[in-house]
């Protein structure tokens, strides 16, 4: 008799929660989207910084070849772009959170804020300033990369400086406009991830300071084999 009553109550309670579920969904699809597309583009910045400095250091080329890895750090980027104009143009569709066309091109022009604090102090005009920031520091480099690679390397090669400065604005970015990086484990994840980064990156510099020729002095014959 129990289980009579308890089997009609327990199917009420997961209709009901299902009827919720859709109900969100209908009206807010396009945040899911939003937040799905900017995880991966996140995961695709991480990706990138990580094959790059790979590459610059040679390590990759003993799992991959040079050719191949090339082809799949400029897959990344191509896609790294596709997710960041799904990110934005579902935000422009979007009626949970509300941005222009200003607001999503300009800094400091939206005064968006999910709650999340820096010694108390709400970084979310920041955030999403940060952000906009790092999307033209991206389209700049991927053009670049794609453009100039094989016309204009030292142009390209300086542009690709700003991949270092990308990856530090999109950390902070997503660390304090997405809503599931607030806390919890997601957050944890996150800040382990850009850590994993300024690793790799503090890796790289360190070898370029290593491996730089050394200039010879006034008289001193030119070491041959350590400028090759």
């Amino acid at each position: 008799m129990t289980a009579v009553l308890i089997f009609p109550a327990a199917l009420n309670l997961a209709t009901s929660t299902t009827q919720i579920v859709a109900q969100r969904f209908s009206t807010s699809w396009p945040w899911y989207i939003i937040r799905g597309a900017g995880f991966i583009a996140a995961g695709l910045i991480v990706l990138l910084m990580l094959s790059g400095i790979l590459q610059v250091t040679g390590l990759i080329y003993r799992f991959i070849e040079p050719i191949t890895a090339w082809a799949i750090h400029k897959a990344l980027a191509i896609a790294l772009c596709i997710s960041i104009a799904v990110h934005i143009g579902f935000l422009l569709i979007d009626n949970y959170v509300r941005f222009s066309l200003v607001q999503l091109f300009v800094p400091l022009e939206s005064h968006y804020n999910n709650g999340t604090t820096f010694l108390g102090v709400a970084l979310g005009s920041l955030s999403v300033s940060l952000g906009i920031l790092a999307m033209y520091g991206i389209a700049v480099i991927v053009a670049s990369s794609l453009g100039w690679i094989d016309t204009k390397k030292r142009a390209w090669k300086s542009l690709h400086y700003l991949s270092y400065a990308v990856a530090i604005f999109v950390f902070l970015h997503a660390l304090y406009t997405g809503s599931d990086l607030k806390y919890g484990v997601f957050r944890l994840a996150w800040i382990g991830l850009g850590a994993m980064v300024v690793l790799g990156i503090l890796s790289r510099l360190w070898r370029a300071g290593t491996t730089r020729p050394k200039r010879p002095s006034a008289g001193e014959e030119p070491d041959r084999q350590a400028t090759h």
